[in-house]
């Protein structure tokens, strides 16, 4: 029972750090599937558990995307980012629905939350989409997989040598770049709301 419970401890652990490194990281359910064939831990705990441990990593990686625009980012583009997150704002309700969608997909969520984090958006409905869909889809993945985890170091290799990994990790990468080279919030604002303006965006110093 100790050992089982060690083991959790250990993989929530991980979930946690794996969702708070910003990129090259493996999948959470991955590492959870590596724990439930290898111990034969609980299959609820692990996947129910590593949501909430991935959705705090995510919270802490967002934290820092915006200590980290508030110190290098200025003049137009955080303007810019400004008004993306004043947008987002004015259409929350859309918010958390297109998170728990995208974080069914395969695709990386450290570029979703590095964005919203710059972009000063009401990050409840973001970590409630986010939590809700990992909980399925980690349940999911972890649950119908055949794979074979030979150990972790393993997982975290292919993280940094699986072409289509790299390709996904490098994918959100430069969606991040674009997120303050576009001025996304005026193309979103005259396709949605056909020009509209919007709330005014916080001041550059303010915090969420």
């Amino acid at each position: 029972m100790l050992e089982a419970t060690l083991l959790v401890c250990a993989a929530m652990a991980l979930a946690f750090l794996i969702n708070l490194v910003p990129a090259f990281m493996p999948s959470t359910w991955m590492v959870m599937a590596f724990f439930y064939i290898k111990f034969g831990l609980p299959l609820l705990v692990l996947t129910l558990g590593s949501a909430v441990a991935s959705a705090l990593g995510r919270m802490v990686l967002a934290w820092a995307s915006l200590r980290f625009r508030q110190r290098f980012i200025t003049g137009r583009s955080a303007e810019d980012l400004d008004e993306l997150g004043a947008f987002l704002n004015d259409h929350r309700r859309y918010v958390g629905p297109m998170v728990f969608l995208y974080t069914l997909s395969p695709l990386p969520t450290n570029n979703l939350f590095i964005a919203a984090g710059m972009t000063r958006v009401d990050m409840a409905a973001v970590v409630i989409g986010f939590t809700t869909s990992r909980m399925i889809a980690n349940t999911f993945w972890v649950w119908t997989t055949n794979a074979a985890f030979g150990s972790l170091g393993a997982l975290f290799r292919g993280a940094f040598t699986g072409p289509l990994g790299v390709a996904l990790e490098v994918a959100g990468v430069m969606s991040v770049v674009l997120l303050f080279r576009i001025p996304w919030a005026r193309w979103l604002r005259r396709a949605v709301d056909g020009g509209r303006a919007g709330h005014a965006p916080p001041p550059a110093g303010a915090g969420r």
